[in-house]
């Protein structure tokens, strides 16, 4: 799994968590921008060994998404609902771990642990969330549809509403 507690520490730092700002912290910590949105001034997908990038919303402010760790569904299944606990089991098994990554690596003495709800409305399997400099981080288990990989995920944000996923408008 790649850490990426470093990154979140260049994020957290940010005045204003923006595209262009973000893209240029991806870009230092080795991460290579695979596609971009022509609407965009910065590349919005990005892609490090086996774990993907990518930064959301319609700007100026934005979130990022790291997604460390997937697995594709398998239609094929005998017996899909005990292959996707399985999978939800797999997933959660690996939260701990990454949660040790992000509060052991660069960030992790200014980041604090809060019980408040900071999914965003996002339906999260299992999360840790964290307030750091004004951002919000999250770590999490996530399946957003049926057709979609288990992802475990790291989020960064700003504690502001302003940061909003665009549904998808980002790709």
């Amino acid at each position: 799994m790649v850490d990426v507690s470093a990154e979140v520490g260049q994020l957290a730092e940010l005045d204003e968590l923006t595209g262009p700002a973000a893209a240029a912290v991806l870009d230092a910590a080795g991460w290579t921008g695979e596609r971009r949105n022509p609407a965009k001034e910065w590349a919005t997908t990005w892609r490090r060994a086996d774990a993907h990038a990518w930064i959301q919303g319609p700007g100026p402010v934005v979130q990022l998404e790291f997604t460390v760790w997937h697995r594709d569904v398998d239609e094929e299944w005998p017996d899909p609902d005990t292959y996707i606990d399985e999978l939800y089991d797999a997933a959660t098994a690996e939260l701990p771990g990454l949660v040790a990554q992000l509060e052991a690596g660069v960030p992790g003495d200014r980041l604090q642990r809060v019980d408040d709800d900071l999914t965003d409305g996002a339906d999260y399997i299992d999360h840790t969330a964290w307030r750091i400099s004004g951002k919000v981080v999250l770590a999490g288990v996530k399946h957003d549809d049926t057709d979609a990989p288990v992802q475990l995920v790291v989020v960064v944000r700003d504690s502001s509403a302003e940061a909003e996923d665009d549904g998808g408008e980002w790709l």
